[in-house]
Order: structure tokens, then sequence, then C-alpha cells
């Protein structure tokens, strides 16, 4: 497995209201969404390669942000990362892009005769 999930066996020594982080002063979007009661749905599960709820989030537990500027607070590792944690990073990516919802879809055109002011 790429990822190194063997706290996974350690953490259920313990009870996810004791894993839960304290993210009182962080200011994430990842701090915004998450709640005990989401942390104890997802802790449990990973995507096929290995990649948990804490391998999303450690990068917001470690680093609680600027006062003024909101990071996004965690990371997907994997394609899965998006289905396996969607009740965290749906509202994550929505809050982050102004409301960009999962059944939204990015407009792509590629033609090069609809570019305006390139000059």
């Amino acid at each position: 497995m790429p990822f190194g999930n063997s706290h996974n066996q350690v953490k259920m020594r313990f009870s996810s209201d004791e894993e839960f982080p304290d993210l009182r002063a962080h200011n994430n979007h990842m701090a915004k969404v998450l709640t005990p009661d989401m942390y104890a749905r997802l802790r449990d599960k990973e995507t096929p390669s290995g990649f948990t709820l804490d391998d999303v989030i450690q990068t917001g537990v470690d680093n609680p942000g600027h006062p003024f500027i909101m990071t996004v607070g965690c990371v997907a590792g994997d394609e899965e990362t998006y289905e396996v944690f969607k009740d965290l990073l749906d509202p994550v990516i929505e809050d982050r892009h102004g409301g960009y919802k999962p059944t939204d879809k990015h407009k792509t055109d590629l033609n090069p005769e609809n570019l305006q002011n390139c000059t």
C-alpha cells in the first residue's frame, strides 16, 4: 500500500472524541466543516490505496492557517478520496469555490476564436 495506515490500527484504542483534533484556533475550510460526528463517521474509512481521514485532514491540523487568510486545510491523496470522504470534501470545495456544488461542471471552451481581450 502506498500510504502507511498503521495509525488506523493504533487509534482504535481511543474513542473518536479522544482522537478529534482541537480546531478552535484554526482558520481553514476543513476546520469550519469537520464536526465530531462527521469525524466519528469517517475515521475508520480508507480508500483502496490506504488513504484515511487522518491523512486528508493532517495538513489542516498541522497548519492552523493565518488569521486573515482562509486556507483549505485538507488534501485528497487519490481519486477515490473524493468519493470516500465526500461528506467532508464536498462542503469544503463548495465553501472554498463560492458555491461550486458536486453537480456543477467546469465549462471548457477550447476554441481559440472565442478568446477575448488577448492583445
